[in-house]
């Protein structure tokens, strides 16, 4: 059974202005596109913040196919951990798309190298199975006026599901079937400011798990001298983030275009030492 329907969920928060980079990477291949934000612009932690409107005005505009649905509700529970609202917030935003078809839930800090690829591969698949579908991140640590530093570890995320059912953020506990494709996500993440890189660690749902300050003072050393002799450094799991990559680029979309380069010269490495190693054996 196949069912080729593509349905788009952005979780929009304080670091909307992201999605002007993010959107643009899977616009013209998604059917639908739904943008969650909090109607009291409230954070999973409770904590206050502002969307200008030209950013509606932006989104209005850039919407030439009348894909963008917005989705106002109230995404903050006082009850919950920032975690549990995390969740929460998926699943309705799951609901508010839709059965059917595959759901993509993307943050507004995420960029996809191939969005084409990745859904022609969602839809060769079979709908029959309650299906998960994870991506891979290259993650952004830190970025300057000139370079990024980033992480390309294969670090694996959930990205897509044909059902909707969310347990832990993205991530399903009822999957029947998980698939872990090759498919490439650039990952903001860490790549702020100070003032926004702060204010993205006080909502994250790991706040609590690791010294902030210490992990920040961290972070500010990074640059193009010093990122070479930084190992094993995830604030979570140290062994998860072995070392730092430097990559020359001013902004965002230039840096999508190198990392997609990058990527497919890395593939096309790997395919030809195949293609050796089978030739040997014959």
């Amino acid at each position: 059974m196949r069912n080729s329907e593509i349905k788009v969920g952005y979780l929009v928060s304080y670091d909307y202005e992201y999605m002007k980079n993010s959107l643009p990477t899977v616009y013209e291949y998604a059917d639908i596109i739904a943008v969650a934000i909090d109607k009291d612009r409230m954070t999973w932690k409770g904590t206050n913040y502002e969307i200008a409107d030209s950013f509606f005005e932006w989104l209005k505009e850039y919407d030439k196919d009348n894909k963008i649905r917005i989705y106002e509700d109230s995404f903050f529970d006082p009850d919950l951990t920032v975690m549990e609202n995390d969740t929460r917030e998926r699943n309705m935003l799951g609901r508010f798309m839709g059965e059917g078809g595959w759901h993509i839930q993307v943050d507004s800090d995420e960029y996809f190298l191939d969005f084409k690829k990745f859904t022609d591969y969602l839809k060769s698949l079979d709908m029959i199975v309650a299906t998960s579908v994870f991506a891979r991140w290259v993650t952004i640590f830190k970025l300057d006026t000139e370079n990024a530093f980033i992480i390309d570890n294969g670090e694996k995320f959930p990205v897509a599901t044909n059902f909707v059912s969310y347990d832990n953020a993205r991530l399903s506990f009822n999957a029947k079937k998980e698939i872990n494709s090759e498919f490439k996500v650039i990952h903001q993440s860490w790549g702020r400011s100070e003032d926004e890189l702060r204010q993205k660690l006080s909502n994250w749902g790991h706040s609590n798990d690791f010294d902030i300050e210490s992990y920040f003072r961290l972070w500010k050393a990074i640059d193009k001298h010093t990122y070479k002799y930084i190992t094993n450094f995830h604030p979570l799991n140290g062994f998860d983030w072995q070392k730092l990559e430097c990559i020359e680029a001013k902004d965002i979309p230039t840096l999508i275009e190198k990392v997609r380069i990058i990527q497919e010269e890395k593939a096309g490495r790997k395919k030809n030492k195949w293609k050796s190693l089978f030739r040997r054996k014959k």
